[in-house]
């Protein structure tokens, strides 16, 4: 488990704890309960936004890949007449950027 998921998980049951409390205090703990749903909406923030960086990235990287990949096929047929494979494509794309396009 990832250490974001475990503090979400526990940020989560310290949220629910904190909601079940003032039902038992005759509604004394209201102060504790926005305490801690405060608490638990201000420590989500930074894990939402993260998240969202990493999904724009990714996403991203998998539309450059694309569009190397049609550029590459673009000028393969032009210079040899026919599409080449996508074990000719992985082979260019490794030899040139030095990584996977997976």
């Amino acid at each position: 488990m990832k250490k974001s998921q475990a503090l979400a998980a526990v940020m989560t049951a310290a949220l629910a704890a904190s909601m079940v409390a003032p039902a038992f205090a005759d509604g004394g703990g209201s102060t504790n309960t926005i305490i801690f749903a405060s608490a638990a909406a201000a420590a989500s923030v930074p894990l939402v936004v993260n998240y969202n960086h990493k999904v724009r990235e990714k996403r991203a990287e998998q539309q450059e890949v694309t569009r190397r990949q049609d550029a590459y096929r673009d000028w393969f047929y032009h210079k040899y007449g026919y599409y080449p494979t996508y074990d000719q494509f992985k082979q260019w794309y490794v030899q040139t950027y030095n990584k996977s396009p997976d």
